[in-house]
């Protein structure tokens, strides 16, 4: 495939997943060494199950996170600022995001154990089935993760991710439009592995969130979800 096929198939792809909050953690087993970088590539998915999934037929149509599901490319990069904090961004799909990480080291050596923690602001835009259903996203992510680190080959982390989020956009329902706002927040727990040599790894993750939707209504009543959603994702990781 040329290169230019290659783009145009990636922001299809990007554009008919707008909806979908597949954003992995990516966290790995610790930040990023001072005055290195980490780049990454690779992918997630959303999973909705249970009432986050059918909405019994109510109020169709404004669903742009509650229901949303897919696969979603991504793209980060992180950079070591000292032995204990990096920064990042992180792309996927239609969102973009911010890391800001702090390591607190419990042991050194060739098998190597920290606690990972950070703050990360995002934001991005909805696209759903129609030329007016359009809009706006942007939310914050506390990730709190315990990771292990063995000779350089191997990486594990087990922790929990909190999130809210809110949404505004001219959405239709029942073929009116109308500015609409909704908001969630999840919460829940998110493991990871990576396998690799020297610089080079792959990184496996799984978040099972538990999730809490209010989204608003024309008629000026609100629909209220609950549920929950997984996220697997997947990434390729160069350190340079």
């Amino acid at each position: 495939m040329k290169w230019s096929g290659l783009v145009g198939a990636l922001l299809s792809l990007m554009t008919l997943s707008g909806c979908a909050t597949a954003v992995p953690a990516m966290v790995g087993g610790s930040t990023t060494p001072a005055n290195r970088t980490d780049l990454g590539v690779g992918g997630g998915a959303r999973v909705p199950l249970g009432k986050l999934k059918n909405w019994d037929g109510a109020e169709p149509n404004f669903e742009p996170d509650a229901s949303a599901g897919g696969v979603v490319p991504m793209v980060y990069g992180r950079y070591g600022l000292t032995d204990s904090w990096d920064l990042g961004l992180l792309v996927a799909g239609t969102m973009i995001r911010a890391d800001f990480r702090r390591e607190v080291l419990l042991q050194d050596g060739s098998t190597r154990t920290a606690f990972v923690m950070g703050l990360a602001p995002y934001g991005g835009w909805v696209t759903t089935e129609g030329p007016e259903t359009e809009g706006g996203r942007a939310g914050f992510e506390l990730p709190l993760t315990y990771g292990v680190e063995i000779g350089g080959l191997y990486e594990f982390w087990l922790g929990a991710r909190l999130s809210g989020e809110w949404v505004k956009g001219d959405f239709e329902r029942n073929d009116v439009d109308g500015l609409e706002s909704g908001w969630g927040v999840r919460l829940g727990p998110v493991i990871g592995m990576a396998l690799g040599v020297r610089r080079f790894h792959a990184l496996v993750e799984l978040t099972a969130a538990y999730e809490h939707w209010s989204i608003g209504d024309v008629n000026g009543g609100r629909l209220r979800r609950n549920g929950v959603a997984l996220i697997p994702g997947f990434a390729l990781r160069l350190r340079l």
